[in-house]
């Protein structure tokens, strides 16, 4: 892609803008709190907007809108799903989380039931963020910095964004990654609207838009502009929308610590809940934004003479960047993707910091000053930023399919560890031995799920009929978080009944001061209403 003078200043201006920030707010880092949660101490619009652009990366700006292109808008569910998790998250998760003043979220199952499962699910998060997040994270970026700059391969696009992103991150913990997160969210927004008005207007309109897809997808293909497929979809049937994918937004957005982190960090249970709403209110604008545009490729790839050519989806979004949009819209938009790329990045080596020195470090140094166990999150964050850049660069590329298999296993972990969080929060049942062995046995129920749906030898010996048989274990991803929420919350309750030990149920105590007024209590319901009347309405209209 040709960049103009203009727009590669537009970049450099916005990390330069970046830089600043982290300059300044490292200077205020006094201790734990400052640096693993902002000193607890920020407003709802730096909340929610943080929440959104740790949810949003270049990789679903480029990646999804090239994937409408091929499954068409029934993508966008993925963005949908996040209301609702938003929405339980300040409903039932923050209130109890803010009270009991945790620093992590697997803090929350040490003071729910016992250590040993807080240290359970907060290894599985940091292999998960060491290994799959922030290697994914600068391999997508890599990636995308290729396609969009022209680079030959992705080890400078990897580069670029471990040295920008990992030393703010580094230097001044929560406070620099939210502030840099709000403006990243301004830009992603503001180029998002720009593709989708410029795009809008070559088309002739809204409802131009809408017929020239209708005329196009043909009378056998799936409805492009439908959010609800059938249940025989390959990619999005209805029911794994229902059922589980809704156990991926609770698992990612309420339980999940690279997101709830965010909400940690406010001032109070209100400013978190109300900054919940926001992210929620955003990731419907995502599908504006970043979908409706993918579809709007869809269009103009098409034709005897097309406005774009690519060869393949992920190409499309960069292609109507240059295709579309003006010298110095383009800086705007492509500074938006940066952001977004920069925003994934930062967040998890922020939530892996946390993590260690928390989870791991002040277990076993009770003794530890503050500034000690600041330090001691700086280092594991540096460790984990080589660490993803190696696997990034050298692993990934050439072990590909070590890398899948450990992003599969963190994709069939989210039902057990949400079975947990959640009825550990509503019933006084489950125990600290119920509790650990659920992790454990749903975890391998996980994993044996998994390879029974991904391993060809594994599914003819198991669902064949020259096997055992089992055929219905054979079913999409979707379908498949939720069977493993399902199958977890028998065991929670089945092992908390066979060992009858008692755990620890704390969660009345903590600070009450925290907790919204009555009137603020209101306040958040009535958002939650239109929020959710917002989501039923895109619903409505693309059903």
């Amino acid at each position: 892609m040709n960049i103009s003078a203009l727009d590669s200043a537009i970049i450099v201006a916005y990390l330069l803008v970046v830089v600043a920030i982290a300059v300044v707010t490292s200077r205020r880092v006094r201790g734990t709190s400052d640096f693993f949660l902002a000193g607890r101490s920020m407003r709802w619009p730096f909340v929610g907007a943080s929440m959104f652009a740790t949810n949003i990366s270049a990789e679903q700006f480029v990646g999804q809108a090239g994937l409408v292109f091929v499954v068409g808008l029934a993508v966008a569910n993925y963005q949908l799903a996040g209301v609702l998790a938003f929405v339980a998250m300040g409903a039932v998760f923050l209130p109890i989380y803010m009270r009991l003043g945790l620093y992590t979220t697997p803090e929350f199952l040490e003071r729910r039931y016992g250590p040993e499962s807080r240290r359970f699910f907060s290894l599985i998060t940091l292999v998960s963020i060491t290994f799959a997040g922030i290697p994914g994270s600068l391999y997508a970026g890599g990636r995308v910095m290729e396609v969009l700059f022209g680079f030959e391969s992705i080890v400078p696009g990897v580069l670029i964004l471990a040295l920008a992103a990992g030393p703010y991150a580094m230097a001044g913990g929560l406070r620099t990654v939210i502030l840099t997160d709000f403006i990243q969210c301004l830009l992603l927004v503001v180029g998002g609207v720009a593709m989708l008005w410029m795009g809008l207007g070559y088309l002739g309109g809204w409802g131009v838009f809408e017929t020239r897809v209708q005329e196009l997808q043909g009378a056998d293909n799936w409805d492009m502009l439908a959010l609800i497929q059938p249940i025989d979809h390959p990619n999005v049937p209805w029911t794994g929308v229902v059922l589980g994918l809704t156990i991926h937004a609770l698992a990612f957005g309420a339980t999940s610590h690279v997101m709830v982190q965010r909400a940690l960090a406010a001032r109070s249970v209100h400013e978190a809940r109300m900054g919940g709403l926001l992210a929620g209110l955003l990731k419907v604008v995502a599908v504006f934004i970043i979908l409706i545009p993918g579809l709007m490729g869809y269009v103009m790839a098409q034709g005897a003479q097309p406005l774009i050519e690519v060869s393949s989806p992920d190409q499309l979004y960069p292609a109507m960047v240059q295709a579309l949009l003006p010298v110095g819209l383009v800086g705007l938009v492509l500074a938006g993707l940066i952001a977004a790329l920069m925003s994934s990045l930062d967040s998890e080596i922020c939530a892996a910091s946390g993590l260690f020195a928390m989870d791991w470090y002040q277990p076993y140094r009770p003794a530890a000053t503050q500034r000690r166990l600041v330090w001691a999150g700086r280092i594991l964050s540096a460790a984990v930023v080589v660490i993803g850049v190696f696997w990034a660069i050298v692993v990934i590329p050439q072990f590909r399919f070590l890398y899948e298999y450990l992003a599969k296993f963190s994709s069939y972990i989210p039902g057990t560890i949400v079975a947990c969080f959640l009825w550990g929060m509503v019933s006084k049942r489950p125990t600290r031995k119920g509790a650990f062995a659920t992790l454990i046995g749903g975890s391998i129920f996980g994993v044996f799920l998994w390879l029974v749906n991904d391993s060809a030898v594994l599914n003819r010996l198991v669902c064949g009929e020259e096997g055992l048989g089992l055929a219905f274990l054979e079913m999409h991803f979707l379908h498949a978080a939720f069977v493993i929420f399902a199958v977890a919350s028998v065991l929670l309750f089945g092992f908390s009944f066979v060992f009858g030990d008692e755990g620890p149920v704390l969660l009345e105590q903590g600070d009450e001061t925290l907790m919204p007024t009555r009137k603020q209590d209101r306040v958040y319901w009535l958002g939650a209403v239109v929020l959710l009347l917002v989501y039923v309405a895109v619903y409505w209209y693309f059903f």
